[in-house]
């Protein structure tokens, strides 16, 4: 067995298709490079010590703690019902990726988490199994009922391109991710509100009761006849953005191969507008960066990333847009006496293990 062996795990962003993933749509996420570092190695007891919470945990047994470290102890216990060999190790977390931006730093640590075990132990797991079995460690086990897309981009994105996934039937493509003149940017609001898992559970759930007041087993079999006949307007909303959100990412694929990226960054306005309005998972914060970054030309396009109520706002726009963000930023803090904070996005590939030195 290796001795100490160091993984690099990304996070994610997703240019386009918010809320779909759990409802059978299309996604188009990519990996960033800002990473959780994980050092793993070999150890009498597990022991998991996290630099961002300057705590650590130590046990025998993995039960849940209701805290960070499920994240991880999930993974020891799925791995294990999947029939891997989990043995003690000693653990160590540090992380770039903001808490509460949007950008999927649980995901990132626990395919992260599987695949540093995986390097241990001295087994190959495939990549689309170490993201469903990091996806079932959140829904199953930590208990948010998210979509298959943060685990699949930290564990299958390619530098240079997006993936385009169809949730249904999990097929996936690389999707080349060259803008040219254009640069994508994201931009940390600052602001997490609390509400953000239960009201996410609670999307789901509208969904789900969209989908039984129609009498489909599944979005993709939706047409607009039918959102328009639901008579309760909460779901009719939630059922209209799924369906428009799906157009959205198949324009934007074409609009990406034909490299217009005057449409990508329109078809990013109108799912913003879409997420705010039907799905009502923005906020004012949000929105305010939103309307002032649309009195630019050189900004193409922006909208809300991640599961919303704060996080991060997803930015195309051309070359000299951190002198626009500084103006921006400055009216922001005024009005809510809040930093935001900005980051030139790079695509990354997914996770992956480096040499320790």
């Amino acid at each position: 067995m290796a001795n100490k062996i160091v993984v690099y795990s990304p996070g994610r962003a997703n240019l386009i298709g918010e809320h779909t993933d759990y409802n059978d749509g299309y996604i188009l996420p990519f990996a960033i490079k800002k990473y959780v570092k994980i050092e793993i190695e070999s150890s009498e007891r597990f022991k998991i010590f996290s630099k961002q919470v300057k705590k650590g945990i130590e046990f025998e047994a993995p039960l849940k703690t209701n805290s960070w470290a499920d994240y991880v102890i999930g993974m020891i216990v799925k791995l294990r019902e999947h029939g891997y060999k989990v043995e003690p190790f000693n653990m160590i977390l540090d992380s770039e990726l903001p808490m509460g931006a949007g950008l999927s730093s649980s995901a990132a640590l626990e395919v992260g988490v599987g695949y540093a075990i995986s390097q241990l132990m001295g087994y190959e797991i495939e990549r689309e199994e170490l993201a469903k079995i990091a996806h079932e460690c959140e829904v199953d086990f930590v208990g948010v009922r998210c979509g298959i897309m943060d685990q699949y981009a930290v564990a299958l994105s390619k530098e240079d391109h997006a993936l385009f996934i169809d949730t249904m039937t999990r097929e996936y493509k690389y999707v080349p991710l060259y803008l040219d003149s254009a640069k994508l940017y994201l931009i940390n609001s600052g602001i997490k509100h609390e509400l953000g898992n239960s009201e996410y559970n609670r999307r789901r759930h509208e969904c789900e009761l969209a989908l039984e007041s129609m009498k489909k087993s599944s979005f993709r079999d939706v047409t607009m006849d039918d959102v328009d006949r639901l008579s309760d307007p909460v779901l009719r909303k939630r059922a209209l953005h799924v369906i428009t959100e799906n157009e959205r990412v198949l324009k934007t694929l074409s609009a990406l191969e034909s490299d217009n990226l005057l449409l990508v960054g329109r078809y990013l306005y109108e799912s913003h507008e879409s997420l705010r309005d039907n799905y009502e998972v923005s906020c004012e914060e949000i929105d305010f960066l939103i309307e002032e970054l649309r009195k630019y030309p050189d900004v193409l396009g922006a909208r809300i990333v991640g599961a919303g109520f704060g996080g991060s706002v997803i930015v195309l726009a051309r070359d000299n847009f951190e002198e626009i963000f500084k103006k921006v930023a400055e009216m922001y803090t005024m009005k809510y006496g809040i930093t935001p904070s900005l980051m030139n996005v790079e695509t990354s590939s997914g996770v992956f293990r480096v040499d320790s030195i």
